[in-house]
């Protein structure tokens, strides 16, 4: 920011994939998701089924809107000397990412975070595409905010407190999950992979757990993807005579579809036809822990030069 006597008028754009709403926002939502592809009507028809299996939507929308309203007190707290701003716009839901960045000319400077954590060029480039007729010199954008003390503390006090409930008799497996990428020539996701591995290391190492490994949930169903898949880890989990499955979804940040059906519903499936007992610890949806971690990687890139 630029030294004024005038209050400084920063805005805080906050991106994430968004959800449907409705189940009548479905069709409209994957169909963005696949680039104007729409799916089939089978395709469709499962995708609503998830939907509904779920209450209708997931809790990504109520639970972002409660993170970025904390995220703005905290970061005005943190600036007393500026206004602060804190809007949110989607990548396949309206309010999109185009139409929300073309109404933020007027302010001083502009963060954009993007509510991914782990992040790296490349699977950041699709959020700041539609960015780039808008940024200038008075942009900046929080690239990576996984390291961050705060979010590792927010996940650790989650889960010590899910590890307390386990009954004293049990054998857990505890498997952090992430989204899965696709393989794809000349691509690395080597970034990605590595800081999901650094944030589970560092969760582990504070919580000494004695079984600890990561899988890649929600994969496509074309092509390769990263392995090993949380199916598998799970069904390996019971060969080796685990009680407990203790999920862990690290590379999300609220109770997205991938959380309340991929986990709770099709992986405790599996743990109930195995003879475990399937558990997961709390996402971060209404945790202060979790926005300080975010507001850190906001006032970080403020005061970066350039």
């Amino acid at each position: 920011m630029t030294e004024d006597k005038e209050i400084q008028q920063v805005c805080v754009l906050v991106l994430d994939y968004g959800s449907p709403r409705s189940l009548e926002d479905v069709k409209t939502y994957y169909t963005r998701i696949r680039r104007g592809h729409g799916p089939s009507d089978k395709e469709l028809q499962g995708l609503r089924h998830k939907y509904e299996r779920i209450g209708g939507q997931s809790q990504l929308m109520e639970s972002t809107a409660w993170q970025v309203e904390r995220l703005q007190e905290e970061l005005q707290n943190e600036l007393p000397f500026a206004k602060v701003t804190v809007v949110q716009a989607h990548k396949y839901i309206e309010p999109l990412i185009g139409d929300v960045a073309k109404e933020l000319g007027h302010y001083d400077t502009v963060v954009v975070l993007m509510m991914n954590p782990y992040g790296t060029d490349i699977l950041n480039a699709s959020y700041l595409e539609p960015l780039k007729p808008f940024m200038n010199d008075r942009w900046k954008v929080v690239e990576h905010w996984a390291d961050v003390p705060t979010l590792v503390q927010s996940w650790t006090d989650r889960v010590q407190k899910t590890m307390r409930t386990l009954p004293i008799t049990a054998k857990p497996l505890y498997v952090f999950t992430a989204h899965s990428v696709p393989l794809m020539q000349g691509i690395s996701y080597d970034g990605y992979v590595h800081s999901l591995q650094r944030v589970m290391q560092s969760i582990a190492d504070q919580l000494v757990l004695p079984n600890a490994t990561l899988a890649w949930q929600s994969a496509g169903t074309r092509g390769e993807w990263l392995t090993p898949t949380v199916e598998k880890v799970t069904e390996q989990a019971g060969v080796e005579g685990h009680t407990h499955v203790v999920y862990m979804p690290i590379g999300f940040t609220c109770t997205h579809m991938e959380v309340s059906y991929d986990l709770d519903i099709e992986r405790r499936d599996q743990c109930e036809q195995l003879g475990m007992t399937y558990v997961r610890v709390p996402m971060p949806d209404r945790d202060t822990l979790f926005v300080k971690a975010m507001a850190h990687g906001v006032l970080t890139a403020l005061l970066k030069e350039g």
